[in-house]
């Protein structure tokens, strides 16, 4: 069975009710996640996008990304 809740200071206060009797001890795995954006973490993103790398055999060339970033200073701010 697996549940999910949340930890409020010695409370984890569970998303859902459980059909355990009051009173039964119970065992709990505590797998601390990172905060997920769109439902998935950023290393879960990272490793997805590895292994689309990997498994497309992309290579990028380093010419690719020459001279993409603007070197002007920009405008002068006044505040």
């Amino acid at each position: 069975m697996k549940i999910k809740g949340i930890k409020r200071k010695n409370t984890i206060e569970l998303f859902q009710e459980i059909q355990i009797p009051d009173g039964q001890e119970i065992v709990i795995e505590i797998i601390h996640g990172e905060p997920k954006k769109n439902g998935i973490s950023e290393s879960q993103f990272w490793q997805s996008l590895e292994k689309f790398r990997q498994e497309q055999e992309l290579e990028i060339e380093p010419e690719v990304f020459a001279n993409v970033r603007d070197t002007s200073p920009g405008r002068e701010v006044n505040w």
